[in-house]
């Protein structure tokens, strides 16, 4: 949790009303990892409209008078929007996939960068516009690797030879040349899922 007085830049992941002037923001960073902060969001001229989910922000944070609670947020800049991500469904709902995984599972990552790294990455290629299930398949396997967890060893060989050979095709190859039927796809995504929610702790 960041330190009192301190500042803070990540992705807005989630954001959640509390009482009638106050939300809960959910912020992934390449410092911190998931963080929740406390933002007033009504009777003061100060903060116009709150951050949107998946914009990148900068925080000024204070911790309340005696240390206990969520940091408050006393001021804060939107650095960059995605915009993009609400223009379609498909492209939001991945979004929304991508984010919950992050919520579910990260709290508690030893080495944060690379998962920060992760997230910047899938929520770029979904504003550009590629294959939002192959860009969540994508994330969720990588997700699993940087956890050390045996996707590749374990769960990529429990498949068909038909469908291993199109796994691997999709995970080695650059989104920009893919081009899969997406009515496989959802399978391949549950199929990952069911794994990693039997075999492992991750929540998915």
């Amino acid at each position: 949790m960041p330190s009192p007085n301190s500042t803070l830049e990540g992705i807005v992941l989630n954001s959640v009303e509390t009482g009638e002037s106050h939300i809960i923001l959910s912020i992934f960073s390449k410092k911190n990892g998931l963080s929740k902060v406390l933002l007033r969001t009504r009777k003061s001229v100060r903060f116009n409209s709150p951050p949107d989910f998946f914009d990148d922000v900068e925080l000024v944070l204070n911790l309340p008078k005696d240390g206990i609670g969520l940091p408050f947020v006393k001021d804060f800049k939107v650095l960059n929007k995605r915009s993009e991500l609400a223009t379609s469904h498909k492209k939001f709902k991945t979004a929304s996939s991508i984010a919950r995984l992050f919520l579910d599972n990260g709290a508690d990552l030893q080495f944060v960068d690379p998962f920060f790294k992760l997230l910047q990455i899938s929520l770029k290629f979904l504003e550009l516009g590629h294959q939002p299930n192959c860009i969540f398949l994508k994330t969720l396997f990588q997700f699993g690797r940087l956890e050390g967890l045996a996707v590749k060893e374990s769960w990529l060989i429990s498949l068909s030879d038909k469908r291993r050979r199109l796994t691997k095709h999709i995970l080695g190859t650059k989104l920009e040349d893919l081009e899969i039927s997406e009515e496989i796809l959802p399978e391949l995504i549950q199929s990952l899922r069911n794994w990693l929610n039997n075999e492992t702790e991750l929540r998915c």
